[in-house]
């Protein structure tokens, strides 16, 4: 590519309102895929294809959607790197996206058949990552180096939020009003931030390669560009792991504890489902501002080693969930104030670790990326990074939904449904893995 020559405006030092205001779209985000990856769609899978065939239908629902979010968000970042336009060159994605998740939301909710399901939420993974890929490669282009920390614990806080509304606030929407009322709560935060974004976020850096000449020159340059870089590889292949296993557990809880404690009350279940995804997500902003701050004086690498550790640790509770682990006076007085059996009280401190774990590798991962790649190509890299956040909900989901199908048909395995201590011993030795692996990335002096 030819490079072309330009001046790029200083970036100011940022105060803690632009930092929320640069980060309000994540929690959009991350109340749109948490709502319907955690609550909606499982239930509604459920609804269209029967008990029995729930955890394939909803593996190959997820895996066509993600194929494109995982291909699409990063042509759409590395577009944007070199777009020029009067509006600047992330907002007009950002805003076309957003407008096409509305409409595809609108979809899904009308949707009768899972096919229908299917095809809606492979638009509505078009579109969102449509305007993921730019919003991304729009932070590093207003952030400073040294304020990269605090940023990366605003981005980790606020997609923590999202997540923390889209399985509390959802859940309660969806238990009572329904999911055309839910889906309307995703369409409506997503507007909001998005013309908060466009409109308040500055988009004056200029593009310093030229334009693509041909499609499959943004094919080629998007998919080995960051082969070239491998620091950057190999923080993806960590988060990748670790990323498997916290969302394994997300996506699975729900079906877990239907299957495990109220085989018969779905609304129990997507009650004790809030709970324990919720704790995970509140455990996880308490940590997150901590450990970005932390961050900036040990070191990004410490900070995700711990965490999935942590992490680790609480999939190890899950595994033996079958079993009595604490005592009666402990549990009775957790399990009544709940209103769940005292085994589902059990697991609550595998939220607990789980929620910790995840809180100090989002508080360091924006800015670890950050640290690691050109930041001229800042849309493309942190699209790519997509792959391994959306590959691993394809990954986790596929290979555990075929899985626990097939163990949960056959006997039962540290007293719990077969499966379930088949899917969940992978959990772990995903996120050990995903922890041994960030050893091999170099950080730069401090």
């Amino acid at each position: 590519m030819t490079a072309v020559a330009v001046t790029v405006l200083p970036r100011r030092r940022l105060r803690h309102v632009d930092f929320v205001v640069l980060a309000v779209y994540w929690v959009a985000i991350g109340y749109l895929w948490q709502s319907l990856g955690t609550l909606i769609l499982p239930g509604m899978v459920q609804d269209l294809v029967g008990p029995a065939d729930k955890g394939k239908a909803l593996s190959l629902l997820e895996g066509i959607g993600t194929v494109m979010a995982v291909v699409w968000q990063p042509m759409m970042g590395a577009l944007s790197d070199r777009t020029r336009s009067r509006f600047g060159r992330r907002r007009p994605f950002i805003l076309a996206g957003t407008l096409g998740d509305v409409v595809f939301l609108a979809g899904l909710a009308l949707a009768g058949s899972y096919w229908l399901v299917v095809v809606f939420y492979f638009l509505l993974q078009t579109s969102s990552n449509t305007a993921q890929g730019p919003y991304q490669g729009l932070q590093p282009d207003v952030v400073p180096e040294d304020q990269r920390g605090t940023a990366s614990g605003y981005y980790g806080m606020a997609n923590l939020v999202g997540v923390l509304s889209g399985t509390v606030v959802a859940g309660v929407i969806l238990r009572i009003w329904g999911p055309p009322a839910a889906f309307a709560s995703i369409a409506l935060i997503l507007v909001a931030t998005m013309l908060v974004t466009v409109l308040l976020v500055p988009d004056r850096v200029q593009p310093s390669l030229s334009g693509f000449p041909t499609p499959g020159e943004v094919v080629r340059s998007t998919f080995t560009t960051p082969l070239q870089h491998p620091n950057f590889m190999w923080l993806m292949g960590s988060r990748l792991l670790i990323l498997m296993g916290v969302v394994g557990i997300q996506s699975f809880t729900f079906f877990f504890l239907t299957d495990a404690f109220f085989a018969s009350d779905r609304a129990a279940a997507t009650a004790s489902t809030t709970a324990l995804v919720g704790l995970v997500v509140l455990m996880a902003m308490l940590a997150t501002w901590p450990a970005a701050r932390l961050s900036d004086r040990v070191g990004r690498r410490p900070l995700i080693v711990i965490g999935g550790l942590v992490a680790s640790a609480g999939a190890l509770i899950l595994l033996f969930a079958g079993y009595r682990g604490m005592p009666e006076a402990v549990l009775a007085p957790v399990a009544a104030v709940l209103g769940v059996p005292e085994l589902v009280a059990q697991i609550l401190p595998a939220g607990i670790l789980v929620g910790a774990g995840l809180g100090a590798f989002l508080s360091v991962d924006w800015a670890f990326i950050t640290d690691v790649i050109p930041l001229e190509q800042a849309g493309l890299f942190f699209g790519f990074s997509n792959i391994a956040t959306a590959g691993s909900g394809v990954i986790a989901r596929f290979l555990a939904g075929f899985l626990l199908d097939h163990f949960n048909a056959g006997p039962r395995l540290l007293q719990l449904p077969g499966g379930y201590p088949v899917i969940f011993g992978i959990f772990v030795a995903w996120l050990l893995m995903g922890t041994l692996l960030v050893l091999k990335v170099r950080e730069r002096p401090r």
